[in-house]
């Protein structure tokens, strides 16, 4: 069974702009999903769809093959939610926010306490549990609100910007949290980000969105595959000859795209064979940064790494 499935999705706020446009995506459960697009784009609105929030113009929404536009309390039961913007009561400590929104979700109170102690201790705020919010700093703050949107053990993780504003030490924790979640519990991902790298240490399947399309969904091969985003080998030598395909660029160095460490290897002993020198040699896979750009602006097929 899918996590996520959305079958022909649109929106408009006003009855001739879409805000999405027929969009369709399956996501199985235990993925972490980066889904990218520039702002204005149409991630929030499907977000919004997705936890019930928002009713779609048109098409089918599921979660965990629940229907979503008629089963809103389920669905808040099966998912969390942490927007880049969110909130907790300020004049409440940590732990209050964690109970008075367990208590929201309606757990009980001995399984509440266990949970919000587990929570706490593993985002690190067990130090600063009996504060109130409003002294927290904008990292603790995130970490409090990452902390509310898991206290009912969701199945569905919906997180915006989950990092910013941490430190590195306890974006590293946060990182670690999220991993673990989706590969030993399949909690499934939901993520909106626009820091492309984070996305591509994290994440295990990628939707690129733009202008309410979905422009390319699928894994970082896949989506490069149909790109044509080949592996390159760049070599910085001299002698090397053209029977070996490769594009000199200048400055001693060489490069040709290629299909992985099985040609690598016959290239160097042939380079070397045949009279030629290598310095320095290392393979060069596209950046998801770059396959982002690919998608969403249209770069030349040329584009070199």
């Amino acid at each position: 069974m899918n996590a996520i499935k959305i079958e022909n999705l649109n929106k408009s706020y006003d009855g001739s702009t879409n805000a999405l446009n027929n969009i369709s995506l399956s996501i199985p459960k235990g993925e972490i999903f980066g889904f990218l697009g520039p702002n204005g784009s149409g991630k929030t609105t499907t977000v919004r769809i997705l936890n019930g929030i928002l009713a779609p113009t048109a098409g089918h929404a599921e979660i965990l093959g629940i229907p979503v536009k008629d089963n809103p309390i389920e669905i808040h039961r099966l998912c969390g939610v942490m927007t880049e913007s969110s909130s907790c009561y300020e004049n409440l400590t940590a732990e209050q926010n964690l109970i008075f929104f367990g208590k929201m979700h309606g757990l009980e109170e001995k399984s509440l306490k266990k949970r919000t102690n587990s929570i706490l201790e593993r985002l690190e705020l067990v130090d600063v549990k009996d504060k109130k919010v409003k002294s927290f700093s904008t990292g603790m703050r995130k970490r409090v609100s990452l902390a509310v949107s898991l206290i009912h053990n969701p199945q569905i993780l919906f997180l915006d910007e989950p990092t910013s504003g941490l430190d590195p030490e306890n974006a590293l924790n946060v990182t670690k949290l999220i991993k673990e979640l989706a590969e030993e519990s399949e909690v499934t991902i939901f993520l909106c980000t626009h820091q492309l790298k984070y996305a591509e240490d994290i994440c295990t399947l990628y939707g690129f969105i733009n202008n309410g399309n979905i422009l390319g969904l699928g894994t970082f091969n896949e989506l490069a595959s149909k790109k044509n985003a080949t592996l390159r080998f760049q070599v910085r030598g001299r002698n090397i000859s053209d029977k070996f395909g490769f594009l000199h660029e200048g400055k001693d160095i060489y490069s040709k795209a290629i299909l992985g460490d099985t040609e690598v290897n016959s290239l160097i002993q042939g380079i070397l064979e045949s009279g030629g020198e290598i310095y320095e040699a290392v393979q060069q896979k596209w950046s998801l940064e770059q396959l982002y750009f690919k998608y969403i602006k249209g770069i030349d097929e040329k584009l070199k790494l």
